[in-house]
């Protein structure tokens, strides 16, 4: 019998990623999430079956299943939103978070739960790599609601004896995501022939990882024993905001003249740099380069049509 895997945000960039590589594995896969799917978008995306609907215990409860994993990554993925919408931001990533739990807690015990969240819950840190016990300040609403997100997961293990693991994931990329730093820098740069205009000043750092590399993380933690795990999801390495940016430029239009404003990006932190102690020790170590993996990026944003 297959085993059966719940996406939640089964339609955003990770989730339909995650449904095509479990589906890939045997898995029979169920997705809920926000927006209409034809049967043919589903299965082209690996789904067997697709739900419309908020993320609840109601309506998981409606695909009358037991789930062997859940990969919940449902919730606000966006800081800009979580300070425009703060209400609406605490709503998609708490509260549909406790459902799952509760979920879980009540019907479904048995199943490994992974939640994706962000290094985002620790705010400001100095240029080094981030531990996962470091514990800082969020500068955003959404760096809040995934803290006490990862809260609800800690606890719920601790109390109810639930398999849970947390991965803070960095800056995750790859053909298909359609926001973020690499798409808005191909988009800028695709679209004018003189200059391009950045937030800040370059010198912001990120920690990029491959969302192949995502997946692989995943298949790790469901074969991890214990039952509440907090792993950072990075690969060590460190990039400026403008070396990306003028690897971008270089590839689509060396003509381009790329300026930063010097203006500091609301919630925001300036540094991003994973930790990859734990994750060595899991066995993780990536082969991806990103260098090839931002021309593939940069060759299928330029096959789109405009």
């Amino acid at each position: 019998m297959s085993k059966k895997i719940l996406i939640t945000g089964a339609k955003g960039f990770l989730g339909s990623n995650v449904a095509k590589h479990f589906k890939s594995l045997g898995y029979e896969t169920y997705g809920i999430g926000h927006g209409g799917f034809s049967v043919e978008e589903s299965k082209e995306i690996g789904l067997d079956y697709w739900k419309k609907d908020d993320v609840s215990i109601k309506s998981i409860l409606d695909f009358d299943q037991i789930f062997d994993v859940i990969v919940h990554c449902g919730g606000s993925g966006s800081v800009g939103f979580s300070i425009d919408h703060p209400y609406d931001d605490f709503k998609k990533t708490v509260d549909g978070t406790l459902e799952v739990l509760e979920y879980m807690r009540v019907y479904n015990p048995n199943a490994r739960l992974i939640y994706p969240s962000s290094p985002a819950v620790q705010g400001e840190h100095p240029d080094i790599p981030i531990k996962e016990e470091y514990i800082g300040k969020p500068a955003s609403p959404y760096g809040y609601h995934k803290k006490i997100a990862e809260g609800l997961c800690q606890s719920y293990s601790e109390k109810y004896n639930l398999r849970v693991s947390v991965i803070r994931l960095f800056s995750v990329y790859g053909n298909g995501l359609k926001k973020q730093l690499l798409w808005d820098a191909c988009r800028k740069i695709k679209n004018t022939k003189d200059e391009v205009v950045f937030w800040g000043t370059g010198e912001e750092t990120r920690d990029f990882i491959h969302i192949c590399d995502v997946l692989h993380l995943f298949n790790i933690l469901i074969e991890k024993d214990g039952r509440f795990v907090l792993i950072n999801g990075g690969t060590g390495n460190k990039y400026t905001i403008k070396n990306i940016v003028y690897m971008i430029r270089n590839l689509m239009n060396s003509s381009v003249n790329i300026k930063f404003n010097n203006k500091k990006n609301i919630g925001n932190p300036i540094y991003y740099w994973a930790d990859t102690q734990k994750l060595e020790s899991y066995g993780f170590t990536s082969t991806i380069k990103l260098e090839e993996e931002i021309k593939n990026y940069v060759d299928w944003v330029k096959g789109l049509d405009d």
